[in-house]
């Protein structure tokens, strides 16, 4: 990963916490979100999508390995400098999680209001 001026903000959820797309897409449109990603791992896109379009923003289906320290997630944080973006991959974890990147490392955080 090269050295970022300003932090990547990326949103990471698990098909969990999929269940109600509406009521997360409200819960996040403040954090100015500029694309959904979804890994390999996600067996259903379609709530996916519904994320994407609930947002108005591209959503980018089948993007490899989005998990912490995989080459396609460190290829995210570069295209996405200052942005946030939301990364969909497996997993249990009922709550989505914003991790916050930048050349000092990885500072991962709840998002207000959702915990």
């Amino acid at each position: 990963m090269s050295d970022l001026q300003c932090a990547a903000r990326v949103i990471v959820v698990n098909p969990p916490a999929l269940s109600d797309v509406a009521w997360l897409a409200s819960a996040i449109h403040l954090e100015k979100v500029q694309a959904v990603y979804a890994a390999d791992d996600v067996p259903d896109t379609g709530p996916v999508e519904s994320l994407a379009d609930d947002l108005g923003v591209p959503s980018h289906l089948g993007h490899g390995d989005l998990h912490d320290g995989s080459s396609g997630l460190e290829e995210l944080v570069d295209r996405h400098r200052g942005e946030t973006v939301v990364v969909v991959r497996g997993g249990e974890a009922p709550d989505p999680l914003m991790l916050l990147v930048d050349a000092d490392g990885v500072t991962a955080q709840p998002i207000e209001g959702l915990s």
